[in-house]
């Protein structure tokens, strides 16, 4: 009965194109969700170059909320160079990182891709979690160097889902956070 005097109404008034606004959704159409594209650039990353760009395929298979996408310039977000000390990531926000691709962890034998995913894991707001087991990409060097695996843990995942959905807004330099991925004697 609503519907048929909202649409006599909404005829009356010329308005009729709104009334498919009106009804509801099937229920089973599902919401939605917005993607955040998220730029890196790995120019500066020299030989660890294929690796990031691994890196950034696991978390784009294992998380459909964002998007890590290889680009250059002031478009990205994210840029990864590379250097002799330990990986290490300087976090500004949410998507918004510089990256240093450490050699010194490649030389102990920890593999490129997963060092890379590593990195861009914190880049999207994860922390280490050294519980030293390799289904865990943010375990970082307290997994063994025998560790190849580049996918994150379906809870990593599910946190970095959460991240993006949440607009973290940027952080000065004054209040970046660094994520160095190292050993403390």
């Amino acid at each position: 009965m609503f519907r048929k005097i909202a649409t006599a109404l909404l005829v009356t008034l010329g308005l009729a194109f709104l009334m498919p606004a009106l009804s509801a959704a099937p229920a089973s159409a599902a919401p939605l969700a917005a993607v955040r594209t998220i730029y890196y650039d790995a120019g500066g990353a020299q030989e660890f170059r294929a690796a990031v760009d691994e890196g950034a395929a696991a978390w784009n298979a294992a998380v459909p909320a964002i998007r890590l996408v290889p680009a250059s310039g002031s478009q990205a977000t994210v840029k990864v160079y590379a250097d002799n000390g330990w990986p290490r990531t300087y976090m500004y926000g949410f998507g918004r990182a510089v990256i240093y691709m450490g050699r010194e962890a490649v030389d102990d034998g920890f593999y490129p891709p997963r060092i890379a995913a590593h990195e861009l894991g914190h880049a999207l707001g994860l922390p280490d979690n050294r519980n030293g087991r390799c289904d865990y990409l943010m375990s970082g060097h307290s997994s063994p160097v025998s560790c190849k695996s580049t996918t994150p843990h379906p809870t990593e995942a599910a946190q970095v889902t959460r991240n993006a959905g949440s607009r973290v807004p940027a952080l000065t330099a004054a209040r970046q956070l660094q994520y160095a991925d190292c050993y403390v004697f």
